[in-house]
């Protein structure tokens, strides 16, 4: 989630800035940052990190704040997580599924998270039909990409694109269309290449724009306005 002293530094250059509330604690953070920038919008939802302790309940009390607040713009992040085991699968799975369930409910596109569940998660995109959100920070596998490609969905990359050792990333980056293509910080982490080992920032995105801009020999001009449309069109309720 985007810290208060990252948004003042960030908010009069950057177009627009989403702060993901990933557990009860960062959600009502979030809610407070929104009412305060005018450029900045929240996502609210619950990590599969929370998913032992997240209630059925807890996902319901989500509906409210996006009932009461237009800036609520998304659902999430969510989805599994494999790789540190923080939260059974069978938790992980139903509270996935949930939020599935609020985002079309509210018809609002969902956040997804997946690491170490390439299969699982295309499983479920594909049994829930889920056409209408992100593909966060990608790190999956090709047949992921094509499921989540297939149903519709976008696919985000963050700094870890720009790193020495990431081809595999890179050459998932080369197989989604442009309209298709977003780019995001994951702020606080995964600092781009040239600020690596820094705490990550929203101004930091600038440098992933320019490695993706080099590395598929594309105009900046023509990748900023593209991933600027494709951010309105995913983001539709909020007015940028």
């Amino acid at each position: 989630m985007l810290l208060e002293d990252e948004i003042q530094e960030s908010v009069r250059e950057v177009s627009l800035l989403v702060t993901v509330g990933c557990d009860k604690e960062e959600i009502e953070k979030a809610i407070a940052l929104v009412n305060r920038y005018e450029n900045v919008f929240a996502s609210v939802g619950f990590h599969p990190y929370e998913a032992d302790s997240v209630t059925e309940s807890d996902i319901e009390a989500l509906s409210p704040l996006i009932e009461n607040s237009s800036k609520v713009i998304a659902v999430g992040e969510t989805g599994l997580d494999f790789y540190r085991n923080n939260a059974s699968k069978k938790n992980q799975y139903k509270c996935f599924l949930l939020q599935i369930e609020l985002s079309k409910k509210h018809k609002l596109p969902i956040i997804i998270h997946s690491r170490e569940a390439n299969r699982e998660t295309g499983e479920i995109i594909i049994n829930e039909d889920l056409s209408y959100g992100v593909m966060h920070c990608f790190g999956g596998d090709y047949h992921l990409l094509k499921t989540a490609l297939d149903r519709g969905l976008y696919i985000s990359f963050a700094g870890n694109v720009t790193y020495p050792k990431a081809d595999n990333l890179r050459d998932m980056l080369k197989k989604v269309p442009l309209d298709r293509l977003l780019l995001e910080t994951d702020s606080p982490y995964l600092s781009p290449q040239k600020v690596r080992g820094q705490k990550n920032k929203p101004l930091n995105v600038k440098y992933t724009y320019q490695f993706v801009s080099q590395y598929l020999n594309l105009d900046i001009e023509i990748l900023v306005e593209n991933v600027y449309n494709n951010t309105k069109d995913l983001l539709r309720r909020c007015s940028v």
